[in-house]
């Protein structure tokens, strides 16, 4: 708790390495802090995130434990945006995978997002990109685009999941190609820091420079021919534009 209340990644990651190893003792000492009436009042500061926290870590720890607490709080007092995450995560106990890409990999799409079909069809298409390595992802999360949510990202990033969002009402024309591109953008950008194995989420600029550029080359492997007619046009024009960018950087200079 005190790693995530200061965003010190290392310490919130070695303590949850500390929990998968004590086990039973683990589940007995997170299940009392959750049994607390402090759940019921106004979150403040960091507390919106200790509770998903603790419920993410009960569900790695023991599945049937997770599944009775979460029972459990139902019949509680929860604050609304605690309710709000309790349903989100409690999802995991019923939920059947939209699909798998690379024949194991199970992908989970909120039943809130109208298209959930064309989402699970452009994740199927983005997982077999030529070069894409996935092999150190365990699960997909495809989540309704609500900028009051965006915290949910925290609890895959210590059990190698990936979390995708998608706006929960249908789009179409223009509005629906600028976001495919940017979700396979985030997509590969994701599977980039899995395959660095980026362990401080995003906090780091170089390993999002590494992200960003596995995406990049990974967009470039996703559409070959599209990639091969743009360098063919540009090419006559790269020395020219080596002397607009040298002219400019002169300019300034002066």
């Amino acid at each position: 708790m005190r790693g995530i209340s200061t965003d010190h990644v290392e310490t919130v990651r070695d303590a949850w390495r500390e929990i998968l190893k004590e086990g039973d003792t683990s589940v007995s000492q997170i299940k009392k802090k959750l049994d607390s009436p402090a759940w019921a009042e106004n979150p403040r500061g960091p507390l919106a995130k200790y509770f998903g926290v603790l419920l993410s870590i009960l569900d790695e720890l023991d599945p049937s434990a997770f599944e009775e607490e979460v029972e459990r709080l139902r019949k509680t007092k929860l604050h609304p945006m605690h309710i709000k995450t309790l349903d989100i995560l409690s999802r995991r106990i019923l939920e059947e995978p939209a699909t798998h890409v690379i024949g194991q990999i199970p992908v989970f799409v909120a039943s809130d997002i109208a298209d959930r079909s064309v989402v699970v069809r452009n994740i199927e298409i983005w997982s077999k990109t030529q070069g894409l390595s996935l092999g150190n992802v365990t699960r997909v999360d495809v989540i309704a685009r609500r900028p009051e949510l965006d915290y949910l990202g925290l609890y895959n990033l210590f059990f190698s999941g990936i979390i995708l969002t998608w706006p929960a009402n249908k789009v179409s024309g223009v509005k629906l190609w600028w976001l495919r591109l940017d979700a396979e953008f985030t997509f590969y950008h994701e599977v980039g820091h899995h395959v660095s194995r980026h362990i401080e989420g995003g906090q780091v600029a170089e390993q999002e420079r590494e992200a960003d550029e596995y995406a990049r080359s990974m967009m470039r492997n996703s559409r070959p021919v599209l990639t091969l007619i743009g360098r063919t046009l540009l090419w006559p024009l790269r020395l020219l534009l080596k002397r607009l960018i040298a002219s400019s950087r002169r300019a300034r200079a002066d």
